[in-house]
């Protein structure tokens, strides 16, 4: 049962599974490599490669990784109300007077305004999206390392093909 127990807790924490089935050496391998892979992602992309809003495949790929993208999701998700509440803000303060409408001009000096206040949160598609495939990538690397402990688990291995065929010669 415990064994069993390695297989859900290695999709939850990357490469737990195979420390606790006591695959030491490739247990640390999946653990650097994967949470690497999805902090590459996060540090190219900021926090806006998390779910990105266009690609819906890559937000199910990155709940692959585990724990790095539950916390990234919620990181996420309170980073989005906070800036909408420092955008509403803004609209609020430079509200025009009646009859005196704000030009375009000053609307973009505005949103300039509101991404210098809050660098990190700059949208910037072509590096976010590069961002979100890493991160989706540790996510379908987890779910191999996952399968993998699982067949190490029920100790279920193909064999070579051409072991089989030295066997059959061999008798």
């Amino acid at each position: 049962m415990l064994e069993y127990a390695a297989v859900l807790l290695g999709w939850l924490v990357p490469g737990l599974g195979h420390l606790l089935i006591g695959e030491r050496a490739r247990g640390i391998i999946f653990i650097v490599t994967i949470h690497g892979l999805f902090a590459a992602g996060m540090l190219l992309g900021g926090i806006k490669a998390i779910n990105p809003p266009d690609q819906a495949l890559w937000s199910y790929t990155q709940f692959l990784s585990g724990w790095p993208m539950i916390v990234a999701n919620r990181v996420e998700r309170a980073e989005s109300a906070r800036l909408a509440k420092v955008e509403g803000a803004y609209r609020d303060d430079v509200r025009p007077a009646v009859g005196d409408p704000l030009k375009t001009e000053e609307r973009r000096e505005l949103g300039v305004k509101a991404q210098q206040a809050e660098p990190g949160l700059v949208y910037m598609p072509k590096v976010q999206d590069i961002g979100a495939v890493y991160c989706g990538i540790a996510g379908m690397l987890n779910l191999l390392v996952v399968f993998d402990a699982l067949l190490r688990v029920t100790g279920t291995s193909r064999q070579p093909e051409n072991a089989a065929e030295e066997k059959g010669a061999g008798q």
